[in-house]
């Protein structure tokens, strides 16, 4: 197993949050060991955890007493994968910066700045199987020493059906992997007041029988890698690096948040939240 981890200094990144179009900065700051993960915004900490999601609609959000939070799932899912267990994601501005749509500009920064420190990380171990639907979407979780995530989905295009399993250790396989969208959606998500930030620098557009971006695919199956990364992140709700073995078909956010409220409950997990000090403390 491993130990508990921060980052050696302060970390910022900044951009446009691709569903608000607006501009948003984001800084991490080292924790003790103990803290958990956390936003900060606004004078107001929200842990990042199941119990404050308020919106899984084409993201996965956050909010606590007034304050919200869109598109956590990215730097989540970068947290989880490098077991970093305490630092706080001081946000100003309302959504997370999506940078190129994928989880590599986070990766790079935080993977050379990891401090280790000297408890050892309670993980959240999967017990025994479970499985969620919806609407012939469905993930299932069995217990595993290690975490191996699968994600297969049936695409109304030419990327017909597709598998990915991602194992620990290859993380780099799912990191560049961008967020994407078909483009039959786009006027769907405008119309629900969503999107107002992607472009093809941020978002890998794909028709019935092409790929918008002049640059391509980074993979010939980089949209389930990005959805293997996207349920990475929302795992990570759970409070502490997950141990299991996941299978998805066809999930998103909604499911994956459905999954990880399930696993809590069934395995009882009464966590105390991180410690909430003063806004003094940044």
């Amino acid at each position: 197993m491993g130990l508990e981890k921060t980052v050696k200094e302060k970390l910022s990144f900044e951009g446009v949050g691709i569903h608000t179009g607006e501009y948003s900065k984001l800084i991490i700051h080292p924790e003790k060991e103990g803290t958990g993960i956390r936003f900060f915004k606004n004078g107001v900490y929200i842990p990042a955890r199941h119990e404050f999601v308020v919106h899984t609609n084409h993201s996965t959000d956050l909010g606590f007493k007034g304050q919200r939070i869109k598109t956590v799932e990215h730097i989540l899912s970068v947290l989880h994968l490098l077991e970093i267990t305490n630092v706080t994601i001081e946000v100003i501005g309302n959504e997370i910066p999506i940078l190129d749509g994928s989880g590599w500009e986070f990766y790079e920064a935080i993977r050379k700045n990891i401090l280790n420190q000297n408890r050892e990380i309670d993980y959240f171990v999967v017990e025994e199987p479970i499985i969620v639907e919806d609407e012939g979407r469905l993930i299932k979780a069995e217990p595993s020493d290690t975490l191996e995530v699968t994600y297969e989905g049936e695409f109304k295009n030419f990327l017909g059906r597709q598998k990915f399993t991602f194992v620990e250790g290859n993380e780099e396989e799912i990191v560049l992997a961008r967020t994407f969208c078909f483009d039959w959606e786009i006027e769907h998500i405008k119309k629900v007041g969503l999107g107002k930030g992607g472009s093809l620098k941020n978002t890998l557009v794909l028709g019935k029988d092409k790929v918008y971006n002049p640059e391509g695919l980074r993979y010939e199956n980089e949209p389930v890698r990005h959805k293997v990364f996207d349920l990475i992140g929302d795992l990570y709700l759970l409070g502490s690096p997950v141990k299991g073995k996941f299978y998805s078909f066809r999930g998103g956010h909604s499911l994956n948040v459905k999954l990880v409220k399930e696993l809590a409950k069934k395995q009882k997990l009464t966590r105390d939240l991180p410690h909430l000090p003063s806004v003094q403390a940044l």
